[in-house]
């Protein structure tokens, strides 16, 4: 099997698809139903009908086609994800913005002994975000919104898939557009909200305009989303709740202005993933709203 794995790296790499071992390890497990070491451990031949199953799956793959659309799943911090057309594929650089809230969590459940941390993510597509704090947290509940109904679908699916269905609330929302019941209660707001600027979206490799264009399109200059989370989001937050939002390349200083021309947060840090980008922005709700200004 090893000698198959060579063969479609070396298919990949030929078309210029990046990471093509990746791709052959993933495309070859998954057809066969095995764990990738196993790829290596033992000899496997081919059915004619995997062998085609197989061909079928390198051609779209070199199309340009994403291969978790191939593949219909998704790893995501450990987490088994189902992935389908018309919902983002998560990336591994928003493991980063998990690794922040479990830490923002940690702190806050070092002061309280009994009370629950309530978490609101937003935008949550696949459900990657939530699902991925439920697993890794204790004492903690979940708002999950989106304003795809697709998207909802997938996340609460995929919720059934992880055995944490019980511990997320679903809503279908834009943004901040949901009951008074929210207001005030959240002591983290996470988003991975689309960030590229609407000129850049046709430029774009065929592989990610596979992702649908709202989970993409940021506005005229990226950050139409952001300038909505920072404005509205203190409207939901408890004193002292901390608002952690993912960011595109070259994003930060941007990001970060507008969150301090806001006013009514402080301890604004920004921290960089695995490829030394400045991927995640974290800020703490004062508590001194002051009246909102156009930015």
């Amino acid at each position: 099997m090893k000698s198959f794995v060579l063969e479609l790296t070396s298919r990949f790499d030929a078309a210029g698809i990046a990471s093509g071992r990746i791709n052959a390890e993933t495309m070859l497990s998954n057809l066969l139903g095995c764990r990738i070491i196993d790829l290596y451990l033992n000899e496997v031949t081919l059915s004619r009908e995997d062998a085609d199953s197989l061909e079928r799956m390198v051609s779209r793959r070199i199309d340009g086609e994403p291969l978790q659309h191939i593949t219909g799943r998704v790893n995501f911090y450990g987490n088994d994800l189902i992935i389908r057309e018309g919902v983002f594929i998560p990336r591994p650089e928003t493991e980063t913005l998990i690794d922040i809230v479990v830490k923002l969590v940690s702190k806050l459940q070092a002061g309280l002994e009994s009370q629950k941390i309530r978490i609101f993510d937003l935008c949550t597509g696949s459900g990657n975000i939530g699902i991925s704090l439920t697993k890794a947290l204790t004492r903690c509940t979940i708002t999950s919104s989106d304003i795809s109904y697709k998207a909802l679908e997938l996340a609460a699916e995929n919720a059934f898939l992880n055995s944490v269905s019980d511990e997320i609330e679903f809503i279908k929302a834009d943004l901040f557009d949901i009951q008074e019941q929210y207001k005030g209660c959240f002591d983290i707001i996470a988003s991975n909200p689309p960030y590229i600027s609407s000129g850049q979206i046709k430029g774009l490799s065929k592989e990610v305009n596979k992702d649908p264009i709202e989970a993409l399109d940021g506005g005229d200059d990226g950050i139409s989303f952001y300038r909505r989370i920072v404005e509205d989001s203190p409207g939901f937050l408890k004193r002292g709740g901390s608002l952690v939002l993912e960011l595109a390349d070259e994003q930060s200083k941007d990001v970060k202005r507008l969150i301090e021309v806001a006013g009514c947060f402080n301890n604004i840090k920004l921290f960089r993933d695995l490829n030394n980008v400045e991927r995640v922005i974290a800020a703490q709700f004062s508590g001194n709203q002051k009246p909102k200004t156009a930015l």
